[in-house]
């Protein structure tokens, strides 16, 4: 039952501001706890910067750098006849070189009209309009190439007719109508001796009316590869893991396709990497390294009533220092980076270590942050591509999962070390602080059952009991005034009595 609080309408007390002086030094506690909770809830955002640097890093870098096929990153060049041929290498190219000549290109089969069915003739006129229908109503089906049943109306514009059958999948020509001339063509998107354009269905005589001449049938390409000639159904094929793309005959000048690493693409990785890596270090040591601003606390809503927003942030700023200062669990991440980066990797029973391709790590000053030498790397790389490629994605073959996720392992490639040692960070956090493992939200609820989350859980019970203490406290208090008002009250009336 709520308590009824009067003023001091007998004593002249002022009593509400005299048992908020009271409770002032009573809810000191309380004060301390709330503020306990806020440094707890400022260490949870604290870690969900950093927590969201490594999944970035690790789920969205590392997990496809770590790939074999992401590193080995090969350009084929054409050298001779540029105009010929053109290449593209597939993530299954291999180093190597290929001589390519160009006697024919592969053709596609076609029907063309030998006459047309006038001049200038208007494609959004309908066919029965057109004298190609013998009314609007007139339904017409036929089949290309055996495909599903094409069916139109006499009341169809040609135009529509036309784009019906180039969306027809099935029937796999490019259909075009020359309203100049008035012929319709009707070519196979497919090329070589197998391509074929036939016509059939109830109403197949309706291309009559075109007057389409005989099929005019399609040749396979016909190319010198390394001096072996051979036919290719399509002039777009794939040799050695390489796109090969015939533009023209070569007219006995041979087209040189080398196929190479792709060093600049390699390199601009590297330095992606090296970027997240560097940043993720920066973040971590100033946090770890930070000092406590121990004359600042977590400011109470009287406090920020009375000062300004920018007062309010820049002491917040402050308060906020330090608050991760030596953590271990961010400590320890930094010094398995470091020791991992910087751990020899075995390949093929030779120690690696990444200083040999032109990766270093700077001043002391500087903390472990990795500098790049592109044309090191670069020399590394034309030298032994698989040697540098294998440094960095080498799967390992320890059985033993602890030693397997090991920052040191030595037959593990350096993203997969960081990969391992992240998720290992990730663990850690998630479990400390309520983060999540996946997740690069800056929204999403921490997880209640983390160390912080039941401190803070535990701190919320403490105030709830603290402010249900206070609470009576201070209805004491307004009792006691009451009772004083009331003792005032009888004086005050016993007095009149007397004297009246």
């Amino acid at each position: 039952m709520a308590t009824i609080r009067l003023g001091g309408l007998a004593s002249g007390i002022d009593t509400d501001s005299v048992v908020k002086e009271l409770m002032s030094a009573r809810r000191q506690p309380l004060t301390k706890l709330n503020q306990q909770k806020i440094k707890l809830e400022w260490q949870q955002e604290l870690y969900r910067e950093i927590n969201i640097k490594l999944v970035d890093l690790r789920n969205n870098k590392l997990s496809n750098y770590r790939m074999n096929s992401t590193l080995n990153t090969l350009a084929s060049t054409v050298t001779g006849n540029t105009s010929a041929v053109t290449t593209k290498a597939t993530s299954s190219a291999v180093s190597g070189s290929m001589s390519i000549e160009v006697h024919s290109l592969a053709t596609a089969a076609s029907r063309v009209s030998t006459t047309g069915i006038g001049t200038n003739v208007d494609t959004n006129k309908s066919l029965a309009e057109l004298g190609l229908a013998a009314s609007a109503d007139a339904t017409i089906s036929f089949t290309i190439n055996d495909s599903e049943t094409i069916t139109v109306s006499g009341s169809d514009k040609l135009s529509d007719v036309i784009s019906k059958i180039n969306s027809t999948s099935g029937a796999n020509v490019a259909a075009y109508f020359d309203s100049a001339s008035g012929k319709l063509s009707l070519t196979s998107k497919t090329t070589g001796d197998a391509s074929t354009v036939s016509i059939g269905g109830t109403n197949a005589d309706f291309f009559d009316q075109f007057n389409l001449g005989a099929v005019v049938p399609g040749d396979d390409a016909d190319v010198t590869i390394n001096g072996i000639r051979t036919n290719r159904a399509s002039n777009t094929f794939t040799e050695n893991g390489v796109q090969i793309t015939l533009n023209a005959a070569s007219n006995g000048v041979a087209s040189t396709v080398t196929t190479k690493m792709d060093t600049s693409k390699f390199v601009e990785l590297v330095k992606s990497y090296i970027t997240a890596y560097n940043d993720i270090l920066d973040t971590i040591n100033s946090k770890i390294n930070e000092k406590k601003s121990y004359s600042y606390a977590p400011l109470t809503e009287e406090q920020k009533e009375e000062m300004t927003e920018e007062e309010i942030e820049l002491w917040e700023k402050k308060a906020k220092q330090g608050l991760l200062r030596n953590d271990t669990v961010l400590s320890t991440l930094v010094n398995n980076m470091r020791i991992g980066t910087i751990s020899d990797v075995e390949i093929g029973g030779e120690k690696v270590n990444i200083t040999s391709l032109g990766i270093t790590t700077g001043e002391w000053g500087e903390r472990g942050k990795l500098k790049l030498d592109e044309n090191a790397l670069i020399a590394a790389l034309e030298e032994d591509p698989e040697k540098v490629i294998a440094f960095f994605s080498q799967e390992t073959t320890e059985t033993d999962p602890v030693k397997a996720k090991s920052a040191t392992n030595p037959d593990s490639g350096l993203f997969n070390r960081m990969y391992n040692e992240l998720m290992t960070a990730l663990d850690s956090l998630a479990e400390k602080a309520g983060t999540s493992r996946f997740s690069t939200s800056t929204t999403e609820a921490f997880n209640p059952s983390s160390l912080i989350g039941t401190q803070i859980l535990d701190i919320d019970r403490r105030i709830a009991r603290l402010e249900d203490r206070l609470l009576d406290i201070e209805n004491n208090y307004y009792k006691q005034f009451a009772a004083m008002e009331s003792a005032i009250n009888s004086m005050n009336a016993q007095s009149s009595s007397l004297f009246g």
